[in-house]
Parts: C-alpha cells; sequence; structure tokens
C-alpha cells in the first residue's frame, strides 16, 4: 500500500470523531448563546438557532457517512487480504460493524499502517 493511500485512509479514519466533537462543542456554543438570548426575550424562541440546528444535523450526517464509507473500506480490505483467515476475517468485520469509530480507529492503527510500503 502506498504511503499516500495510508496517509488518506488516516485522515478519512479520523474525520468523522473529529467532525463530531467539534460540531458538539460548536451546538453548546451556540446553545449557550441563545439560551441567554432566550432570557433577554422574556421566554420567545429565537428563530436563529433553528438555522444552527440544521447545521449542525448537517456535519453529524456527514460524519456518519463518512464513518460507514471507511468501515465498508475496512471490512473488505479485511476479507480480500489473503494472510487472514476466516477467524480473523469475522472477528474483525464483526468488530468493525459493532465498535463504531473506535474500531475503525483500531483497525487502521493495527492492520494499516504495519502494511508494507510499495514502490
Amino acid at each position: 500500500m502506498k504511503s499516500s493511500t495510508k496517509f488518506w485512509l488516516g485522515i478519512f479514519t479520523f474525520l468523522p470523531l473529529v467532525i463530531v466533537i467539534v460540531s458538539l462543542a460548536l451546538f453548546f456554543i451556540v446553545f449557550f448563546d441563545h439560551i441567554i438570548e432566550l432570557e433577554r426575550n422574556r421566554g420567545d424562541f429565537p428563530l436563529e438557532f433553528i438555522p444552527s440546528i440544521f447545521g449542525f444535523i448537517v456535519l453529524i450526517i456527514i460524519a456518519g457517512v463518512i464513518s460507514f464509507g471507511i468501515k465498508i473500506y475496512y471490512i473488505v480490505h479485511t476479507n480480500n487480504k489473503s494472510e487472514n483467515d476466516s477467524n480473523k476475517k469475522i472477528m474483525w468485520t464483526l468488530i468493525l460493524i459493532f465498535g463504531g469509530t473506535v474500531a475503525a480507529i483500531v483497525y487502521y492503527f493495527i492492520e494499516i499502517i504495519p502494511l508494507k510500503l510499495e514502490n
């Protein structure tokens, strides 16, 4: 595997986690800002909060799609790897399905980084 492929796999492996953390941080910043505005307006719901919610939902959907795509890639990778026996293929497939983004990060460090580089 080329080093550039490993680099991009690393980016896409960690990207969902980074997007979720950043979007949650921004959500709480915006949420607390609008809570203060809500108190100033005597209980009227601030309509500026609604587009912010849609922005956060879009970010979470993007993170989910990237995470799903990288899991599918890793499941195909582990099942096509000739060195893996059937037990290892089943184990990694189940870990990747049920383990979430953390399982993809673990797979990246255990299976992708040690691969030999191609010229």
